[in-house]
């Protein structure tokens, strides 16, 4: 009934997931309840020490927890689907769903030579939506709690740590992810456990300090997860 010619809202979960974890699997759920096609977008880098997985082990992955494969796009730049806009008519209105942290990624507003920018709040603009070809439009994913582990930090521990007790591991791996595959356990286990071959090293503490000594002030920052977090429970409990 709104003054628009949109008929259809198609809402793109955008992120590194290295890995996809429950926190994500959650919100990609409420999603799907309030929009009328839920897409996650992704990158095929595979590069250490930010990108163990690359996009087909990320897919598989989100595939067995239960995400449908043609849900799951590879993008160059996650929050730029180029390649599956491509496929929506202009009666279609693009909504990107993002933490509030990663809101400062888009530009949202007026232009400084006139006009509107083409990402715009969802908020603002629900009730004249236009084409995806006109505008996107951001929406703050709800904040999510889940049981047990979530954070990407913790979540990287668990599937790399050499502290831990491998038939442990297999336990929470089915808890977290609620699945458990060899192949897929073992080919994620593999590529975070590399991650903590050299980047979890007690001699790193003193490399970083020695180059900040020298002034060149290394933001560790850089290193952090990007998406959400949940810290709900630690594995440093269980260690």
């Amino acid at each position: 009934e709104a003054n628009t010619k949109v008929r259809k809202i198609v809402a793109i979960y955008p992120g590194r997931f290295q890995p996809f974890g429950p926190h994500h699997k959650k919100v990609y759920d409420a999603l799907s309840k309030n929009f009328n096609e839920v897409y996650i977008t992704t990158s095929a880098i595979q590069q250490m020490p930010r990108h163990p997985l690359n996009f087909n082990e990320k897919k598989k992955h989100m595939m067995k927890m239960g995400i449908p494969g043609n849900r799951i796009i590879q993008e160059r730049v996650p929050y730029v689907a180029n390649s599956l806009l491509k496929k929506f008519k202009d009666d279609t209105a693009v909504v990107y769903a993002v933490g509030r942290k990663d809101r400062g990624r888009f530009n949202m507003g007026k232009k400084k030579s006139g006009g509107l920018t083409y990402y715009q709040d969802l908020k603002k603009n629900l009730w004249d939506l236009k084409p995806h070809t006109e505008h996107g439009y951001i929406y703050e994913a709800p904040h999510v709690k889940v049981s047990g582990i979530s954070s990407g930090t913790e979540i990287r521990k668990l599937l790399g740590s050499p502290k831990m007790d491998e038939k442990k591991r297999q336990q929470i791996f089915k808890k977290t992810f609620k699945y458990f595959d060899k192949s897929t356990y073992e080919m994620m286990t593999s590529k975070f456990g590399k991650l903590f071959e050299f980047f979890q090293q007690p001699k790193i503490k003193n490399i970083l300090k020695e180059v900040n000594a020298f002034g060149h002030h290394f933001d560790a920052s850089i290193m952090s997860d990007e998406g959400m977090y949940d810290f709900f429970g630690s594995l440093d409990d269980y260690f």
